[in-house]
């Protein structure tokens, strides 16, 4: 071999070892790379369209009909898939080792609900008390379905897809808001949709007296203008909005009572001072009057249940906040005063309407629901192991409807009744744990999270509002309702397991936000 030829080589190894050499020492990676492109194109897309839904969803009267649910479903699947392939955190769906045993038992629960439900939708389950109806149709039609615990395959389908989409809605915001800039912003996105949303009760109450959502005439028989309804913004429902109000309001409570973030290359723990909390900045003005609105939306919304739940929430929320501090020499009175002043002032402003429905519990609009709740149970006792199948409760409820209410109803005014008729006593058990456990595991980081728990007690405390709320009501059943609590028990989720030690991870997530 020629001697200039071994000198040649030797010079291309160099070079190759030099170019090589920042790729394996520094973790470079080259100008332009096919994957991280599409990863960061998919987070221009993936985390504001996740918040435009969140947005937007409570506008088409709380997505409560198929024609506005439905589209949002298919935008949350599309949003999931393109987060599953590592858009809008470059994890996708990876779970950290802590959390892996929460999740895997939430994993489970919902594929036992699944199972329940596809059990109800066929032939192979035993015979329940659905068969005597069926029986019954097949002697005055001379032909009906095969007995099998639904009545109301459809709807159970329907009811499937819905709960479908909470779950991907919780795996989203549990993703996206691992980074607690996005996890704020999740709050401002909520607190947004209940401006919209009251601005819009507003506009109807000034020009058609609250009598209707859109076209939608919420009142029986015509409307004579000058006629006065109760306030309900979007919602058809009032106490449904009076909920939605009262956890838009706590929203902004909790981005007053929060801290910042800091920079990750901060300690967490170290210089936490809790003295902001009672300093007066222009946000914190801002988001005081913004909490205001929200709560006299409540208020004039004359829900009873819905204030209670948000009184309730408030108390939680303030609890977990001052939790430990004042030993520490620490100020507790910030949160105490901001809510106190709030309560106040509202109180002041819309209290006479709220007094004046409480006057009224006797009503037959009360005693109503008692009778609901006297056939819902009937219904449980008929069926209590497979139930009447998911979305069946208007066709149960219309073979067991009391004679003291001649006017139809689909909803048994409690959501946990609700869940048993249609679910049975086994299938309501796995149904009420996929709302426990995530809601545990904010408590969790409410408790545990030391400087860090402002997050997992807002998404605690406002998402206990519809939780407590639905004890009475439906309002967990409206999907723009349960929408938002899925997306906070995510939020929370994610703010509980976020690791303090694995800062790296954190500042990467920010580069590519």
């Amino acid at each position: 071999m020629d001697p200039g030829d071994s000198s040649q080589v030797k010079r291309r190894r160099r070079r190759r070892r030099h170019s090589e050499k920042p790729e394996e020492n520094t973790g470079e990676v080259p100008a332009f790379s096919e994957v991280r492109f599409v990863r960061r194109i998919g987070d221009f897309i993936v985390v504001p369209a996740f918040f435009l839904v969140l947005l937007l969803a409570p506008l088409p009267m709380g997505a409560n009909r198929d024609w506005a649910w439905s589209p949002l479903v298919l935008a949350i699947a599309a949003i999931a898939v393109l987060c599953a392939l590592g858009t809008g955190f470059g994890g996708g769906f990876d779970a950290a080792s802590g959390e892996r045993g929460p999740l895997l038992v939430l994993i489970a629960c919902f594929a036992a609900y699944v199972l329940v439900a596809f059990l109800q939708m066929t032939t192979l389950a035993p015979l329940t008390a659905s068969a005597a109806l069926y029986a019954r149709a097949r002697e005055i039609l001379g032909q009906a379905h095969a007995a099998i615990p639904s009545l109301a395959i459809d709807a159970e389908r329907n009811t499937l897809l819905k709960v479908a989409a909470y779950g991907l809605i919780f795996l989203l915001a549990r993703t996206i808001c691992q980074d607690k800039r996005r996890a704020r912003i999740l709050l401002m996105v909520f607190i947004l949709s209940g401006i919209l949303v009251m601005s819009y009760a507003a506009l109807m109450h000034a020009s058609v007296g609250s009598c209707y959502v859109g076209s939608y005439l919420k009142k029986q028989g015509d409307f004579t203008l000058g006629e006065r309804c109760v306030m309900s913004g979007t919602f058809v429902n009032s106490n449904s909005f009076g909920c939605f109000m009262g956890m838009t309001a706590l929203a902004a409570v909790a981005l007053i009572a929060s801290k910042p973030p800091r920079d990750d290359d901060q300690d967490d723990e170290a210089g936490a001072d809790d003295s902001t909390l009672s300093k007066v900045t222009g946000a914190r003005v801002i988001l005081t009057a913004v909490a205001l609105y929200l709560l006299g939306g409540l208020m004039i919304s004359k829900s009873r249940a819905g204030l209670a739940a948000t009184a309730i929430g408030a108390m939680l929320m303030v609890y977990l906040l001052v939790r430990g501090r004042s030993g520490e020499g620490r100020s507790v009175r910030g949160p105490l005063m901001i809510g106190g002043t709030i309560v106040l002032v509202v109180g002041i402003i819309a209290g006479n309407e709220f007094l004046n429905k409480l006057s009224l519990f006797s009503d037959s609009g009360s005693t109503d629901r008692f009778h609901i709740w006297r056939a819902t149970l009937e219904a449980i006792r008929l069926s209590p192991w497979l139930g009447w199948g998911l979305g069946s409760y208007a066709d149960i409820y219309t073979v067991l409807q009391p004679i003291q209410m001649p006017i139809a109803n689909d909803l048994a005014h409690s959501t946990p009744l609700e869940v048993v008729a249609e679910m049975g006593i086994p299938g309501a058990l796995v149904a009420f744990m996929l709302v426990l456990v995530p809601w545990g595991v904010c408590l969790r980081g409410a408790v545990r999270r030391g400087s860090q728990r402002d997050l997992p007690i807002a998404g605690f405390a406002i998402a206990g509002i519809a939780i407590v709320h639905s004890l009475v009501d439906f309002s967990l059943q409206m999907p723009a309702i349960a929408f938002m609590v899925s997306a906070l028990l995510g939020m929370g989720w994610a703010q509980t397991f976020l690791p303090r030690e694995k800062k790296k991870v954190r500042r990467s997530a920010k580069r590519g936000a």
